[in-house]
């Protein structure tokens, strides 16, 4: 209902506004009447939410011009619509009262209902529009002051100073727990996400803040306010029923797996980032275990309890790249690795992390050594430092180490390595060619001084190069009896000095080659 308030120094004029307007279609109530400016004053201060008035311009004590001046000059939630009543003679007050924010007038002398509830009518329709545009931009100023508060308190979790002019919320003090949920992908869209979330939280949960730390990782904050009443287990056990409906919300709509963290209660904005430091370290759980479950505080002084029992030895990775240096059985001393990082997993995941990044380092240091890079034992584009950030799982981490480390294994092998740094097979028999074309040897010569039998020379030279052993010692002769002609030798001294001491033998080689004689070759080409 809208609330209306009748200004009048006249009884019967108050009366018949009363009667002659039909109030309840325009879903009017009348709360309160004045016989003059102050009085109506002093209910507005008293009741500030009215919404109508109608007053008149002549009154005693204080009339209706002083009476809209006052009003302008009162801060008000929100300021009433004003329809003022007049004489014939008061034009000139008319005119004022509409420049003080009157929205309409109505003659006193022709109060007619027709005539009244027109005015009425017209007015009702502008308070409503004004009240509208007044929800809109209240809704808009609240969306403003969520965002400066989320962004505030998104960058006070990760490690910014929260200050005493920071936006505030009365359910920052009281009964209040953080949670963290990690994402398996960052497939959809961040806003995707935090609408998935809030529509499940909200049917467990009456106050819920959602902040996206990164494109997987988002916090939740649930403040219990009165709900606090009802006990911390009940709360958990809302909690924890929550939790597992998310992480099958994920599961049926997405198919993505979610691991959520949820810290111990806490009273104070003090505590925040702790809590939420907590939080994240409990989803972080998911490396060790599985992904889609909650962790509770309890799991991870389960794992420190585990982890003091276990008494697991530290192990030496020097071990491991000693064996992959000299090229000796290396897959037991990973295991000892393997079973090590599993025997951490009381420690935060950067903690972990850094332990496979430190060994990763040294294995690359070893690599580098040997003239290798990691190209040369991983398809990755990214560095494999890098690329163990985004593994999700410690069983992943394993299967793709054990992997990396065979590749490196059979890259650091010394006779490998051995092999690659001595001439090459082929390369020798060239070398040998082009150091004794213009002597008679044969393919059993180059085999005996390479260190390999004929057949298998035959077949590696015909492989690597294209052509037989006869056809290669051929052109290497001929390029050089090419390049002597320059000399303007004679050409049985040409022929001698690349190994064809009978020059008729040496002619008919050239021509099947050149496909010239020697002789037209060299006038062809100028150089006799």
């Amino acid at each position: 209902m809208y609330r209306v308030m009748l200004v009048d120094d006249e009884p019967l004029v108050r009366l018949a506004l009363r009667e002659l307007i039909d109030w309840d279609t325009y879903q009017c109530e009348i709360i309160a009447e004045a016989s003059d400016g102050e009085e109506a004053l002093r209910t507005l201060q008293r009741q500030e939410d009215v919404d109508l008035i109608m007053m008149d311009i002549q009154m005693p004590k204080m009339d209706g011009i002083t009476c809209l001046e006052r009003l302008g000059e009162i801060r008000m939630e929100r300021n009433p619509v004003v329809i003022v009543l007049s004489a014939y003679s008061e034009y000139d007050y008319v005119r004022q009262a509409f420049l003080l924010g009157a929205v309409d007038y109505i003659v006193k002398s022709h109060m007619e209902p027709e005539p009244m509830n027109a005015v009425v009518a017209k007015a009702m329709d502008m308070l409503k529009d004004r009240m509208q545009q007044a929800e809109q931009e209240e809704r808009e100023q609240r969306a403003l002051q969520m965002k400066a508060r989320e962004v505030t308190l998104t960058e006070h979790l990760r490690g910014g100073r929260l200050t005493s002019e920071a936006p505030v919320s009365p359910n920052d003090s009281g009964e209040q727990i953080i949670g963290c949920i990690q994402v398996s992908t960052s497939d959809e869209s961040a806003t995707f996400t935090i609408h998935m979330i809030r529509q499940v939280m909200e049917g467990y949960f009456s106050e819920v803040t959602i902040l996206p730390m990164s494109a997987k990782e988002y916090v939740l904050m649930l403040f219990f306010g009165q709900e606090a009443s009802q006990g911390r287990h009940s709360i958990r056990h809302r909690i924890a029923e929550g939790m597992d409906q998310l992480v099958s919300h994920f599961k049926q709509y997405v198919n993505q797996s979610v691991s959520i963290g949820i810290s111990d209660f806490i009273q104070h904005r003090q505590e925040w980032r702790s809590a939420y430091e907590q939080a994240r370290e409990l989803a972080e759980l998911r490396f060790f275990t599985q992904e889609g479950r909650v962790f509770f505080p309890e799991h991870a002084r389960m794992n420190r309890s585990q982890l003091q029992s276990s008494g697991s030895e530290v192990w030496d990775r020097k071990v491991l790249l000693r064996c992959l240096e000299l090229g000796q059985p290396w897959q037991g001393e990973l295991d000892n690795g393997f079973a090590y990082w599993q025997s951490q997993h009381a420690k935060p995941l950067k903690d972990i992390q850094k332990m496979y990044q430190g060994f990763l380092w040294e294995l690359g240091g070893l690599l580098h050594a040997r003239g290798l890079d990691w190209k040369d034992v991983t398809e990755l584009n990214t560095q494999p430092y890098e690329a163990l950030l985004h593994m999700t799982r410690m069983t992943d981490v394993h299967l793709w180490l054990e992997k990396l480390v065979s590749h490196a294994a059979a890259q650091l092998d010394p006779r490998r390595i051995a092999s690659r740094q001595s001439p090459r097979l082929i390369d020798k028999a060239k070398a040998y060619i082009n150091t004794h074309y213009h002597e008679p040897f044969s393919l059993s010569d180059v085999s005996e001084w390479v260190g390999v039998s004929e057949c298998h020379l035959s077949k590696q030279f015909t492989k690597e190069t294209g052509e037989n052993f006869i056809a290669y010692v051929t052109h290497v002769r001929i390029e050089k009896a090419i390049q002597l002609m320059w000399g303007g030798m004679k050409l049985f001294e040409i022929a001698e000095k690349v190994g064809y001491p009978n020059q008729g033998h040496f002619s008919r080689i050239f021509k099947k080659v050149t496909g010239q004689t020697p002789q037209q070759y060299r006038e062809s080409s100028r150089l006799g």
